[in-house]
Protein backbone atom coordinates (compact mmCIF):
# COMPACT_ATOMS: atom_id res chain seq x y z
CA UNK A 1 0.00 0.00 0.00
CA UNK A 2 1.52 3.68 -0.92
CA UNK A 3 2.04 5.88 1.55
CA UNK A 4 0.74 9.54 1.91
CA UNK A 5 4.74 10.48 1.14
CA UNK A 6 4.32 8.06 -2.12
CA UNK A 7 0.68 9.39 -3.45
CA UNK A 8 1.72 12.91 -2.85
CA UNK A 9 4.88 12.77 -5.39
CA UNK A 10 2.67 10.99 -8.10
CA UNK A 11 0.26 13.72 -7.32
CA UNK A 12 2.68 16.73 -8.24
CA UNK A 13 4.90 14.84 -11.03
CA UNK A 14 1.07 14.66 -12.58
CA UNK A 15 1.40 10.51 -12.45
CA UNK A 16 -1.33 9.94 -9.73
CA UNK A 17 -4.82 7.84 -10.73
CA UNK A 18 -8.40 9.45 -10.87
CA UNK A 19 -8.71 7.66 -7.60
CA UNK A 20 -5.17 8.68 -5.91
CA UNK A 21 -5.97 12.41 -6.59
CA UNK A 22 -9.44 12.22 -5.14
CA UNK A 23 -7.52 10.39 -1.99
CA UNK A 24 -4.81 12.84 -1.90
CA UNK A 25 -7.16 15.94 -2.28
CA UNK A 26 -9.42 14.50 0.23
CA UNK A 27 -6.47 13.75 2.47
CA UNK A 28 -4.97 17.45 2.53
CA UNK A 29 -8.72 19.10 2.93
CA UNK A 30 -8.63 17.31 6.47
CA UNK A 31 -6.09 19.26 8.25
CA UNK A 32 -3.47 22.51 8.13
CA UNK A 33 -1.05 20.36 8.99
CA UNK A 34 -2.17 18.11 6.07
CA UNK A 35 -1.93 21.09 4.04
CA UNK A 36 0.98 21.86 5.48
CA UNK A 37 3.07 18.59 4.45
CA UNK A 38 1.59 19.03 1.09
CA UNK A 39 3.61 22.08 0.45
CA UNK A 40 6.81 20.83 2.41
CA UNK A 41 6.75 17.62 0.45
CA UNK A 42 6.18 19.54 -3.41
CA UNK A 43 9.00 22.31 -2.02
CA UNK A 44 11.02 19.14 -1.24
CA UNK A 45 10.30 18.08 -4.79
CA UNK A 46 11.45 21.28 -6.48
CA UNK A 47 14.88 21.14 -4.84
CA UNK A 48 15.06 17.77 -5.96
CA UNK A 49 14.35 18.71 -9.53
CA UNK A 50 16.33 22.14 -9.37
CA UNK A 51 19.98 21.19 -9.86
CA UNK A 52 23.05 22.50 -11.18
CA UNK A 53 23.12 21.92 -14.53
CA UNK A 54 26.21 20.22 -14.86
CA UNK A 55 25.45 17.74 -11.54
CA UNK A 56 24.52 14.27 -12.48
CA UNK A 57 23.01 13.44 -9.61
CA UNK A 58 20.57 9.74 -9.41
CA UNK A 59 17.78 12.24 -8.16
CA UNK A 60 15.77 8.96 -7.93
CA UNK A 61 17.81 7.07 -5.40
CA UNK A 62 18.83 10.24 -3.60
CA UNK A 63 14.56 11.19 -3.02
CA UNK A 64 14.26 7.52 -1.69
CA UNK A 65 17.09 8.27 0.82
CA UNK A 66 14.74 11.90 2.23
CA UNK A 67 11.95 9.50 1.98
CA UNK A 68 13.40 7.41 4.58
CA UNK A 69 14.12 9.91 6.50
CA UNK A 70 10.93 11.63 6.27
CA UNK A 71 9.49 8.67 7.57
CA UNK A 72 11.62 8.68 10.79
CA UNK A 73 10.40 12.71 11.05
CA UNK A 74 6.97 12.99 10.36
CA UNK A 75 5.95 15.40 12.73
CA UNK A 76 6.65 18.48 14.68
CA UNK A 77 9.09 19.51 12.10
CA UNK A 78 9.33 23.45 11.17
CA UNK A 79 9.06 24.18 7.66
CA UNK A 80 12.28 25.73 7.17
CA UNK A 81 14.13 23.38 9.45
CA UNK A 82 12.44 20.26 7.58
CA UNK A 83 13.71 21.31 4.14
CA UNK A 84 16.96 22.51 5.53
CA UNK A 85 17.35 18.48 6.82
CA UNK A 86 15.81 17.45 3.45
CA UNK A 87 18.99 19.74 1.37
CA UNK A 88 21.59 17.86 3.53
CA UNK A 89 20.03 14.51 3.17
CA UNK A 90 20.36 14.99 -0.76
CA UNK A 91 23.51 17.02 -0.52
CA UNK A 92 21.84 19.52 -3.10
CA UNK A 93 23.95 22.79 -3.89
CA UNK A 94 21.74 25.48 -2.70
CA UNK A 95 22.05 27.19 -6.26
CA UNK A 96 18.44 28.44 -5.83
CA UNK A 97 16.56 30.21 -3.42
CA UNK A 98 12.88 28.94 -3.01
CA UNK A 99 10.37 31.41 -1.05
CA UNK A 100 6.93 30.84 0.17
CA UNK A 101 5.62 34.86 -0.93
CA UNK A 102 2.01 34.62 0.01
CA UNK A 103 0.06 32.60 2.21
CA UNK A 104 -3.75 33.27 3.03
CA UNK A 105 -5.22 32.16 6.30
CA UNK A 106 -4.22 28.46 6.63
CA UNK A 107 -7.60 27.87 8.39
CA UNK A 108 -9.43 28.63 4.97
CA UNK A 109 -6.06 28.67 2.34
CA UNK A 110 -6.95 26.32 -0.03
CA UNK A 111 -2.91 24.52 -1.18
CA UNK A 112 -3.00 26.51 -4.46
CA UNK A 113 -2.75 30.03 -2.44
CA UNK A 114 0.81 29.62 -1.97
CA UNK A 115 2.85 31.70 -4.57
CA UNK A 116 6.39 30.57 -4.98
CA UNK A 117 9.29 32.62 -6.10
CA UNK A 118 12.30 30.74 -7.63
CA UNK A 119 15.55 33.15 -7.50
CA UNK A 120 19.42 31.45 -8.97
CA UNK A 121 22.61 32.56 -7.45
CA UNK A 122 24.92 34.75 -9.82
CA UNK A 123 26.68 32.27 -11.86
CA UNK A 124 24.29 29.29 -11.44
CA UNK A 125 22.29 27.44 -13.63
CA UNK A 126 19.25 25.56 -12.25
CA UNK A 127 16.00 23.61 -13.55
CA UNK A 128 12.60 22.76 -12.75
CA UNK A 129 9.30 21.66 -13.26
CA UNK A 130 6.15 23.62 -13.13
CA UNK A 131 2.56 21.99 -11.34
CA UNK A 132 1.66 21.67 -15.01
CA UNK A 133 5.12 19.83 -15.87
CA UNK A 134 6.13 22.71 -18.16
CA UNK A 135 10.05 22.50 -17.84
CA UNK A 136 12.48 25.31 -17.01
CA UNK A 137 15.62 26.21 -16.85
CA UNK A 138 16.62 29.61 -15.01
CA UNK A 139 19.90 31.41 -16.19
CA UNK A 140 21.82 33.20 -13.38
CA UNK A 141 20.57 36.08 -11.36
CA UNK A 142 17.40 35.29 -12.51
CA UNK A 143 13.63 34.90 -10.84
CA UNK A 144 10.62 32.78 -11.78
CA UNK A 145 7.53 33.64 -9.83
CA UNK A 146 4.76 30.85 -10.08
CA UNK A 147 1.17 29.63 -8.20
CA UNK A 148 2.11 26.36 -6.77
CA UNK A 149 -0.92 25.04 -8.46
CA UNK A 150 -2.49 26.69 -12.33
CA UNK A 151 -6.31 27.35 -11.17
CA UNK A 152 -8.93 29.15 -14.06
CA UNK A 153 -8.09 29.63 -17.45
CA UNK A 154 -4.61 30.16 -17.72
CA UNK A 155 -1.34 29.06 -16.33
CA UNK A 156 0.39 32.37 -15.83
CA UNK A 157 3.96 32.95 -14.56
CA UNK A 158 6.19 36.35 -14.13
CA UNK A 159 10.08 36.56 -15.13
CA UNK A 160 12.70 38.92 -14.25
CA UNK A 161 16.02 37.66 -16.24
CA UNK A 162 16.35 34.81 -18.29
CA UNK A 163 14.64 31.61 -19.05
CA UNK A 164 14.08 28.48 -21.50
CA UNK A 165 10.64 26.98 -20.94
CA UNK A 166 9.53 23.62 -22.60
CA UNK A 167 5.97 24.48 -21.87
CA UNK A 168 3.47 21.33 -21.33
CA UNK A 169 0.84 20.91 -23.73
CA UNK A 170 -2.85 21.97 -22.55
CA UNK A 171 -5.05 23.62 -25.59
CA UNK A 172 -7.53 24.82 -23.12
CA UNK A 173 -5.12 26.70 -20.78
CA UNK A 174 -2.96 29.28 -22.49
CA UNK A 175 0.76 29.64 -20.93
CA UNK A 176 1.67 33.29 -20.14
CA UNK A 177 4.87 34.70 -19.08
CA UNK A 178 5.06 38.37 -17.87
CA UNK A 179 7.80 40.41 -17.92
CA UNK A 180 8.77 43.83 -16.23
CA UNK A 181 9.07 45.79 -19.37
CA UNK A 182 4.95 45.42 -19.87
CA UNK A 183 4.82 42.78 -22.47
CA UNK A 184 4.57 38.94 -22.18
CA UNK A 185 4.89 35.87 -23.95
CA UNK A 186 1.62 33.68 -24.38
CA UNK A 187 1.67 30.01 -25.60
CA UNK A 188 -0.34 26.91 -25.34
CA UNK A 189 2.83 24.44 -26.05
CA UNK A 190 6.25 25.26 -27.08
CA UNK A 191 9.63 25.60 -26.89
CA UNK A 192 10.86 29.44 -26.14
CA UNK A 193 13.79 31.05 -24.01
CA UNK A 194 13.09 34.32 -23.10
CA UNK A 195 15.37 37.08 -21.90
CA UNK A 196 13.78 40.26 -19.51
CA UNK A 197 16.21 41.66 -17.14
CA UNK A 198 14.17 44.16 -15.12
CA UNK A 199 17.53 46.11 -15.85
CA UNK A 200 17.63 46.16 -19.54
CA UNK A 201 14.94 47.95 -21.73
CA UNK A 202 14.77 44.96 -24.21
CA UNK A 203 13.23 41.79 -24.00
CA UNK A 204 14.65 38.87 -26.53
CA UNK A 205 12.11 36.27 -26.98
CA UNK A 206 13.54 33.00 -29.66
CA UNK A 207 11.28 30.25 -30.65
CA UNK A 208 12.49 26.91 -30.82
CA UNK A 209 9.54 25.09 -31.55
CA UNK A 210 5.71 25.36 -31.84
CA UNK A 211 4.28 28.81 -31.87
CA UNK A 212 4.27 31.94 -29.60
CA UNK A 213 2.72 35.18 -29.78
CA UNK A 214 4.93 38.31 -28.34
CA UNK A 215 2.60 41.01 -26.76
CA UNK A 216 3.88 44.28 -26.27
CA UNK A 217 2.75 47.85 -25.82
CA UNK A 218 3.50 50.87 -28.56
CA UNK A 219 2.38 54.28 -28.03
CA UNK A 220 0.40 53.05 -25.16
CA UNK A 221 -1.71 50.58 -27.66
CA UNK A 222 -1.30 46.99 -27.16
CA UNK A 223 -0.18 44.85 -30.37
CA UNK A 224 1.05 41.37 -30.44
CA UNK A 225 3.20 39.24 -33.11
CA UNK A 226 2.67 35.81 -33.77
CA UNK A 227 6.39 34.16 -33.62
CA UNK A 228 7.49 31.52 -36.12
CA UNK A 229 10.10 28.31 -34.65
CA UNK A 230 13.26 29.71 -35.51
CA UNK A 231 12.56 33.82 -35.45
CA UNK A 232 13.65 36.34 -32.59
CA UNK A 233 12.29 39.04 -31.76
CA UNK A 234 13.85 41.67 -29.90
CA UNK A 235 11.39 44.34 -28.35
CA UNK A 236 13.05 47.83 -26.63
CA UNK A 237 10.54 48.99 -23.67
CA UNK A 238 11.99 52.40 -23.97
CA UNK A 239 10.89 53.28 -27.21
CA UNK A 240 8.53 51.11 -28.43
CA UNK A 241 10.73 49.73 -31.32
CA UNK A 242 11.18 45.47 -32.19
CA UNK A 243 13.77 44.06 -34.08
CA UNK A 244 12.73 40.56 -35.45
CA UNK A 245 15.70 38.21 -36.89
CA UNK A 246 16.04 34.30 -38.20
CA UNK A 247 18.13 31.98 -35.72
CA UNK A 248 19.37 28.48 -35.39
CA UNK A 249 19.13 29.42 -31.48
CA UNK A 250 22.85 28.19 -31.00
CA UNK A 251 23.83 31.39 -29.01
CA UNK A 252 20.50 31.99 -27.45
CA UNK A 253 20.73 28.67 -25.68
CA UNK A 254 24.58 27.40 -25.56
CA UNK A 255 23.96 29.45 -21.60
CA UNK A 256 22.05 26.06 -21.00
CA UNK A 257 25.09 23.63 -21.49
CA UNK A 258 27.67 26.69 -20.06
CA UNK A 259 28.75 27.46 -22.89
CA UNK A 260 29.13 30.90 -24.50
CA UNK A 261 28.09 31.52 -28.30
CA UNK A 262 29.12 35.05 -29.72
CA UNK A 263 27.48 35.29 -33.30
CA UNK A 264 28.37 38.58 -34.00
CA UNK A 265 27.22 39.77 -30.95
CA UNK A 266 27.36 43.79 -30.56
CA UNK A 267 29.84 45.10 -27.05
CA UNK A 268 27.41 45.65 -24.64
CA UNK A 269 25.48 42.68 -25.91
CA UNK A 270 28.67 40.37 -25.11
CA UNK A 271 29.38 41.79 -21.61
CA UNK A 272 25.91 41.55 -20.67
CA UNK A 273 26.40 37.51 -21.47
CA UNK A 274 29.77 37.75 -19.58
CA UNK A 275 28.10 39.88 -16.13
CA UNK A 276 25.56 37.03 -15.75
CA UNK A 277 27.81 34.17 -16.40
CA UNK A 278 30.59 35.17 -13.80
CA UNK A 279 28.87 37.54 -11.87
CA UNK A 280 31.26 41.04 -12.26
CA UNK A 281 30.19 44.18 -13.29
CA UNK A 282 31.81 46.14 -16.13
CA UNK A 283 32.37 49.75 -15.91
CA UNK A 284 32.88 51.09 -19.22
CA UNK A 285 33.31 55.36 -19.28
CA UNK A 286 33.56 55.33 -23.40
CA UNK A 287 30.93 55.05 -25.93
CA UNK A 288 33.76 54.09 -28.58
CA UNK A 289 33.95 49.84 -28.07
CA UNK A 290 30.10 50.17 -29.22
CA UNK A 291 30.17 49.68 -32.44
CA UNK A 292 31.87 46.11 -31.75
CA UNK A 293 31.03 42.75 -32.49
CA UNK A 294 32.57 39.79 -31.48
CA UNK A 295 32.13 36.13 -32.57
CA UNK A 296 33.57 33.07 -30.75
CA UNK A 297 32.63 29.81 -28.64
CA UNK A 298 33.82 29.39 -25.15
CA UNK A 299 33.32 26.75 -22.84
CA UNK A 300 34.42 26.66 -19.08
CA UNK A 301 36.80 28.93 -19.96
CA UNK A 302 38.08 31.68 -17.11
CA UNK A 303 36.92 35.39 -17.89
CA UNK A 304 40.49 36.44 -18.19
CA UNK A 305 40.80 34.43 -21.12
CA UNK A 306 37.57 35.54 -22.85
CA UNK A 307 38.77 39.64 -22.42
CA UNK A 308 42.33 38.52 -23.35
CA UNK A 309 40.30 37.24 -27.08
CA UNK A 310 38.37 40.11 -27.02
CA UNK A 311 42.05 42.08 -26.47
CA UNK A 312 43.44 40.62 -29.33
CA UNK A 313 40.56 40.62 -32.21
CA UNK A 314 39.53 45.06 -30.94
CA UNK A 315 42.13 46.02 -29.35
CA UNK A 316 39.97 46.61 -26.10
CA UNK A 317 42.29 46.82 -22.78
CA UNK A 318 41.07 45.59 -19.43
CA UNK A 319 41.75 45.45 -15.62
CA UNK A 320 40.13 44.76 -12.54
CA UNK A 321 39.19 47.57 -10.32
CA UNK A 322 38.03 46.51 -6.68
CA UNK A 323 35.62 44.09 -4.91
CA UNK A 324 33.07 45.82 -3.33
CA UNK A 325 30.20 44.47 -1.22
CA UNK A 326 26.98 44.07 -3.14
CA UNK A 327 24.07 42.54 -0.83
CA UNK A 328 26.79 40.79 1.42
CA UNK A 329 28.30 39.23 -1.64
CA UNK A 330 31.97 40.14 -3.38
CA UNK A 331 31.43 41.31 -6.72
CA UNK A 332 33.95 41.71 -8.94
CA UNK A 333 35.01 44.89 -11.22
CA UNK A 334 36.70 45.08 -14.27
CA UNK A 335 37.33 47.91 -16.08
CA UNK A 336 36.96 48.23 -20.02
CA UNK A 337 39.33 51.17 -21.93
Amino acid sequence: HSTIEDLLISYYDGKATADEIQEIEAWIKLSDENKKKAMDIYTLLLMTDTQQITEKMDMNEELSKVKGRMQENKYHISWWGWIQRAAVALLIPMAITILVLLNQPQSTAPVHAQIFEVRTQPGMITSFRLPDSTLVYLNSGSVLKYPSIFTGNIREVSLNGEAYFEVAKDPEHKFIVSTPQKSKVEVLGTHFNLEAFDEMDEVITTLVEGKVEFVYEKDGQGSKILMRPGQKVIYNNKDGQILSYNTNGESELAWMDQKIIFDKTPFKAALHILKKRYNVDFIVNTSKFDKYTFTGAFTEQYIEEILENFKISSHIRWRNVKLTNNQSEERRQIEIY
